[in-house]
């Protein structure tokens, strides 16, 4: 799954504690949090998120030529080997993340 999960310390609102919470993203969105202590779950409005997933899209899609350069200026190597993997993987990694935001 290409969402992206994390762990991070939080504070819970329900068990009124810092607790560890799992995060999960869709590209750079925030999609839902959770407590590991009591289970409690905080979910975006679908509708928002992807509303804001497309705006999100549209920034990276723009600025990807410049990334890429940059990227390249960087280590052109790595970009010369690294890139037609990357490039297979994408459109996978992007419809995963579309899947995450209609879940």
């Amino acid at each position: 799954m290409s969402a992206e999960i994390m762990s991070a310390e939080l504070h819970c609102a329900h068990c009124d504690q810092e607790t560890l919470h799992t995060l999960v993203y869709a590209g750079r969105l925030l999609v839902s949090s959770t407590c590991e202590t009591c289970q409690t779950q905080v979910r975006h409005e679908p509708a928002d998120l992807r509303i804001h997933y497309v705006r999100d899209l549209e920034h990276r899609i723009v600025t990807k030529p410049f990334r890429l350069w940059r990227r390249f200026w960087k280590s052109p190597r790595a970009v010369f080997w690294g890139f037609p993997k990357q490039a297979v993987g994408q459109p996978r990694k992007f419809w995963n993340e579309v899947k995450e935001l209609f879940k």
